[in-house]
């Protein structure tokens, strides 16, 4: 098991009530807080190993000491472990916060966290499964006065329903962190009938990311530099639904269930207490920041979001979009350090993304799919290679194939081909002239991708021999694939395959279909 170390601190007063106007000058209790986070990669062993799953329990862990007001003393992080440590650290919490207790005027509030796989009746640890009722009985069980509870994985609302938890739209939390509020608030990333899902591009859970984004700052539309909870699900909502509305499984709708007596609003994280903060430059469409040292996306900043982000001191690589292109630098932020970026400070770069199911599904994408939010970006591919001729003895001409897809992902592409070829001692020359419209699919792994879609359209032949010329027009349709390598910037090399079938008229004047397969290599250029 791997906790934070050290022993219960001294009770520390945590100043995150918000008072109402008709229970101003109430008097407000001490406060402390215990966080339970908990990431397992490994399942039962019906879905395959997730990637993030830990790597996520993790950046939670960390936002909530550097902006959550949980102290490391307080913090119980889990990482691929097993359902007897968990048992064990939810009896550690509920012995810290019988010491807390020990001072009247002192409540407990518990964070827990989990990411990992699920089958809707238990989260799973390892092989090891614990069933929802087991779960909440023991997180009842601690004695904690208020208990939020965020639980990321497939099909997850399904634990809300003994409740009447349902998936819906951004929701109002009325609680405070003062004594009078106590209960339960259930947050899930999913519906009951819903894969949850990761993205190569985040380096995570997208429900995770958009949370701790939001906890971060992404979250905080009311500008007092203060993301309450009721922020921060508002935040993760519209994010994972919109993020996910055109996903291959299906959408993913996170769900909430609360019970809990009190009013005001729970404070989730202050950008105040950040040692360090970037501000983002105006009009930025998108915003990525990669903490460089553990190599993880931290935060994404969509349009109409806050523009500042509370990070910790160190070193952070940045990825920004603006009218369709993509930009890119680094930035070091010292203690104390409060930097705005400029645009100036940025060089222009390419972008890839992969999205994959984080459980069962429905429908199974283990591999990657459509990008998140994507922007406009074109690609203009030129190769060069081979394909066989019509006539008879010419052997192999030589192709050159310009091709130009206007959107990213999946859309429409315009190609371009000309081939020529000649046999000497056969006294031939033939070439062609084509042109196709088509469509393609794109699929992303890392700098890789995968295009694979269909292309058709008219072609002009022309053949010369030494008794004369002819000359032919026909059309061809097939399928059409490509694999393309990220080199430098917006420069890639592209692999090009053809496999067009052709109605071209024989000397005797009939009809038949010829298969010309072609291949090409050359360059890929994004812009």
């Amino acid at each position: 098991m791997s906790f934070a170390a050290g022993s219960p601190r001294a009770a520390v007063a945590l100043a995150l009530a918000v008072a109402l106007a008709a229970g101003a000058g109430a008097a407000q209790a001490e406060s402390r807080r215990i966080a339970l986070v908990v990431g397992n990669n490994a399942g039962t062993g019906e879905q395959p190993p997730l990637r993030y799953a830990e790597a996520d329990a993790g950046k939670m862990a960390r936002v909530l000491v550097e902006l959550g007001d949980v102290a490391p003393d307080d913090l119980l992080l889990l990482q691929g472990r097993g359902v007897a440590d968990l048992e064990r650290a939810l009896a550690d919490a509920a012995e810290r916060i019988a010491l807390f207790k020990r001072s009247p005027d002192t409540r407990a509030v518990l964070l827990f966290y989990f990411s990992g796989h699920s089958d809707g009746e238990a989260i799973e640890l390892g092989k090891e499964p614990m069933p929802y009722g087991r779960l909440k009985a023991l997180l009842a069980s601690t004695g904690a006065e208020l208990r939020v509870v965020i639980v990321d994985a497939c099909r997850s609302g399904q634990a809300l329903q003994e409740k009447g938890g349902r998936p819906t739209a951004p929701f109002t939390i009325k609680l405070t962190d003062t004594l009078a509020a106590s209960g339960d608030a259930f947050i899930t990333s999913s519906a009951a009938d819903e894969s949850a899902l990761e993205s190569a591009e985040v380096m995570g859970s997208l429900f995770t990311h958009n949370f701790i984004s939001g906890l971060r700052g992404a979250a905080d539309t009311s500008g007092d530099r203060l993301v309450t909870l009721a922020e921060a699900y508002r935040y993760a909502y519209d994010r994972t639904v919109t993020a996910t509305a055109l996903m291959p499984v299906g959408g993913q709708h996170p769900s909430y269930d609360y019970r809990l007596s009190g009013q005001g609003e729970l404070v989730l994280s202050s950008l105040v207490k950040a040692t360090a903060s970037l501000v983002m430059p105006e009009g930025a469409d998108r915003a990525l920041v990669s903490d460089l040292t553990r190599d993880q996306v931290v935060v994404e900043l969509p349009p109409g979001a806050a523009r500042e982000v509370a990070l910790a001191p160190g070193q952070y690589g940045l990825r920004l979009m603006r009218a369709g292109h993509s930009f890119g630098g680094r930035v070091q932020l010292a203690e104390g350090v409060h930097q705005t970026l400029r645009w100036e400070d940025l060089t222009p770069i390419a972008s890839l993304v992969v999205i994959a199911t984080k459980g069962p599904a429905e429908v199974k994408a283990t591999g990657p799919s459509s990008r998140v939010l994507p922007p406009l970006q074109r690609l203009l591919t030129v190769t060069a290679g081979g394909t066989p001729g019509v006539a008879e003895g010419l052997g192999f001409a030589g192709l050159l194939r310009l091709s130009f897809e206007p959107t990213s992902d999946a859309g429409p592409s315009f190609t371009l081909l000309g081939s020529t070829g000649r046999s000497p001692a056969a006294q031939l020359s033939e070439s062609s002239v084509q042109a196709r419209l088509g469509y393609r699919l794109t699929w992303r792994y890392g700098p890789l991708s995968l295009a694979g879609g269909l292309e058709a359209g008219p072609a002009y032949w022309w053949q010369s021999t030494s008794v004369g010329a002819a000359a032919l027009l026909s059309a061809s349709a097939g399928p059409h694939g490509a694999a393309r390598l990220e080199l430098v910037g917006p420069v890639g090399l592209s692999l090009e395959v053809d496999l067009p079938v052709y109605l071209l008229r024989t000397d005797n004047g009939q009809l038949r279909p010829w298969l010309l397969p072609s291949v090409s290599l050359g360059l890929a250029l994004a812009f």
